[in-house]
């Protein structure tokens, strides 16, 4: 029983255990990126967060407007300070 507690605490919500042999911020860097990519597929992101924040001209894409624009800057935005954070 106490086995089976301790494997489950070590287990993440995202399919990894904490005895993954992978270094953790690299591992959460990888998982934040992968969110991103799922919540804007159409996005081309590059490698580097902040490179796309740094490059970035408003009204570029296709149909673009300024709430569009806002929001994509928010969500990646907020992924490079999560990558940052470490959590």
């Amino acid at each position: 029983m106490r086995t089976r507690k301790a494997g489950l605490l070590r287990q993440r919500p995202w399919g990894t255990d904490a005895g993954a042999d992978h270094d953790g911020a690299d591992g959460f860097a990888a998982q934040v990126y992968a969110e991103l990519t799922e919540e804007l597929p159409d996005e081309d992101l590059g490698e580097d967060l902040a490179e796309v924040l740094e490059h970035y001209e408003p009204g570029t894409g296709p149909g673009a407007d300024a709430e569009a624009d806002e929001e994509f800057l928010e969500t990646v935005q907020e992924a490079h300070r999560r990558i940052a954070r470490g959590y």
